[in-house]
């Protein structure tokens, strides 16, 4: 990698126009003109490790693969029919299938205890329960986010 002085030109990031350097990688790819206090603050960025951080793996239960593999040769009334015959289940499904992944603490819950007419306690423990059943699973790296991504014959 190697660092070029530029004139009259832009920083990528912060649009700043002193001290401006190209970046130019060794393997061809394209350059990037960035100033010096946006060099530093990438350094201290990537030194604190925050670009290391990978993404953790979405993983699942066997509940929610069994129920996942099953749902998909069902129609959705008919997997309601089996699955949801608890009108805070079916909520709260619904709820998290029509965002696919969702976040379900703060606001989202206080919706949810509006919608069931129920205390939050009482969702949470649905919540709960529909995860142990495999309906909804938590994804991963993201607590408090839930998902539901069924495919229905029907749909």
């Amino acid at each position: 990698m190697k660092l070029i002085d530029v004139k009259d030109c832009a920083c990528l990031f912060c649009g700043g126009k002193e001290n401006v350097q190209m970046v130019a990688r060794d393997d061809g790819a394209a350059s990037v003109a960035i100033c010096a206090d946006c060099r530093e603050e990438l350094a201290t960025a990537w030194a604190s490790g925050v670009f290391a951080q990978p993404e953790e793996e979405q993983t699942y239960s066997d509940a929610a693969k069994r129920v996942m593999t099953e749902a998909a040769a069902m129609s959705e009334e008919a997997f309601e029919e089996k699955y949801l015959s608890d009108t805070i289940d079916r909520v709260v499904f619904e709820y998290v299938r029509g965002y696919g992944q969702t976040e379900l603490d703060g606001g989202a819950m206080g919706l949810l205890s509006i919608m069931t007419e129920k205390e939050a306690e009482e969702v949470a423990k649905h919540i709960e329960g529909l995860v142990e059943k495999g309906l909804i699973y938590p994804v991963a790296g993201k607590p408090g986010c839930f998902g539901a991504d069924y495919p229905f014959t029907d749909d």
